[in-house]
């Protein structure tokens, strides 16, 4: 049966995808990866971010595709779902969903055999956290295990082992920040959807332990998620102080424009849901300036050096400017080194 494909149905497609909801948080678990395994910028992360990307969008896809039916029985979640909306049908959101699974498999290949076992783990928990026969995200402490693996820590992995195959502490504990925030951030989902779950008959972990437990385990996830984090920054020196200090000035400029808004509006205190974004955002920029960075500097150098020996490189050395050129160039190659190993 041939399938035709109108503007509307790849509208439809890219709503499915829903990459505005993990697009950086996989970023940021992928630039964690890289630079937790002394990772380089080179066609390897570009391929393993993609694939990451990709294997998050299929998680979300099918996602999307299995839950069609729950989600039309609540308002807001029929909005969200393309499937409940009626934008696409089910073949074609099948369709989409699995060429993306395929394409995130076939980059984890070209990366290698541990990249792809850890890739193929990844999309197969996605497939089985959504398929109705198993559904393990209706399966209490199983979807907090599913979702963390999924949806960050095995992102995590995948872009550690395309760079270094031998365990450590710098695997070890940000693995474990990245595990702890990801549950954090479904028992955050779970809460946010307890009533229209509860409507569908899905039963997760906040939905049996209720809403004060759940959120009880929620602050713990994040104070694990926290403890991780300072080991992986202070202790194993995952990333310089100077990464966490762009990463809250970046976050606080992306919080200026939507806090004005509530004010303006009379609206309450910024909420969680409304920190999360910018955070994620701020992190993820500064996670990518560090890892791009001595890229960066190599590039910086390699074009100064190509200048001063072109013949207006030559030129300019044989003036009185010479002297302020090799201060200038040898003070960019210090701080540069200063900031790389800033603690």
């Amino acid at each position: 049966m041939r399938i035709h494909l109108t503007r509307a149905h790849l509208i439809g497609i890219l709503r499915l995808t829903r990459y505005r909801e993990y697009i950086w948080f996989v970023v940021v678990s992928t630039c964690l990866g890289t630079l937790a395994a002394y990772g380089a910028v080179g066609w390897k992360l570009a391929v393993v971010l993609l694939a990451n990307e990709l294997a998050v969008a299929f998680a979300f896809m099918i996602n999307d595709v299995e839950d069609a039916a729950d989600d039309a029985l609540d308002e807001a979640k029929a909005r969200r779902n393309p499937v409940s909306a009626g934008l696409i049908s089910r073949p074609i959101a099948y369709g989409a969903s699995f060429l993306a699974a395929a394409l995130a498999a076939a980059l984890y290949a070209l990366l290698g055999r541990w990249p792809l076992i850890v890739g193929a783990t990844c999309l197969l928990l996605a497939f089985l956290y959504s398929w109705r026969p198993v559904r393990l995200k209706a399966i209490p402490v199983a979807d907090l295990v599913s979702h963390a693996l999924m949806l960050a820590g095995l992102q995590f992995a995948a872009a550690y082992v395309t760079f270094n195959l031998t365990p450590g502490p710098r695997f070890f504990w940000p693995l474990a920040m990245a595990l702890a925030i990801s549950a954090y951030g479904e028992l955050f989902n779970e809460l946010r959807d307890l009533e229209g779950d509860r409507k569908a008959g899905v039963t997760h972990t906040a939905s049996l332990l209720g809403a004060e437990a759940a959120r009880q385990l929620a602050a713990v996830c994040a104070l694990i998620g926290l403890f991780a984090a300072f080991v992986s920054f202070f202790v194993v020196q995952l990333a310089p102080l100077w990464v966490m200090g762009l990463s809250a000035a970046v976050a606080a400029l992306l919080l200026i424009q939507p806090v004005r808004r509530l004010r303006r509006r009379g609206g309450p205190a910024p909420s969680q849901a409304l920190l999360h974004k910018p955070v994620e955002i701020g992190t993820a920029f500064a996670l990518s300036v560090r890892v791009i960075s001595p890229w960066l500097s190599l590039l910086a150098n390699t074009a100064t050096n190509a200048f001063l020996h072109s013949p207006l490189g030559q030129l300019v050395m044989s003036s009185s400017w010479v002297a302020w050129l090799q201060q200038l160039q040898r003070m960019w190659q210090l701080q540069m080194e200063l900031l790389l190993r800033l603690f």
